[in-house]
């Protein structure tokens, strides 16, 4: 699906419209849809891994995005891919938000401060070992 980018991701904020490709249903891809410069990210649901990843929206991202209800979007999580898997990293504190209704989509920063157990570089070893464990 393609999504015009209402709130940029940032340090590609060049990038305007981007196309969600999904690889499983768990996984996603996230390439610009003109073809610039911009990488390729790999997205992953936060459900996935965690159970406990709940923000509160801002008011002004909602208007943003259109959403009238938080159902409205699709959270995924950057993924930073490594070799093996288990090396991988995830992004907690920035997540992508993406309203199929309005096809937007934003990036925002959660305040660390307000939700100090989401990093910017969360390794993804920590979530399976955990899962092993159970």
């Amino acid at each position: 699906m393609d999504f015009k980018a209402a709130i940029p991701i940032l340090g590609f904020e060049s990038c305007k419209e981007v196309r969600l490709e999904e690889i499983d249903g768990e996984f996603y891809r996230l390439v610009d849809k003109n073809g610039a410069a911009t990488p390729t990210f790999t997205l992953v649901t936060p459900a996935l891994l965690r159970n406990d990843y709940i923000f509160d929206l801002p008011q002004s991202v909602a208007q943003k995005l259109k959403a009238e209800s938080p159902e409205d979007l699709m959270v995924l999580n950057i993924m930073i891919i490594d070799t093996p898997i288990e090396n991988s990293h995830v992004n907690f504190l920035a997540p992508l938000l993406f309203n199929k209704k309005s096809g937007l989509m934003g990036q925002i920063v959660l305040d660390s401060q307000k939700y100090p157990n989401f990093s910017l570089a969360d390794p993804l070893n920590k979530y399976i070992e955990r899962e092993s464990a159970s």
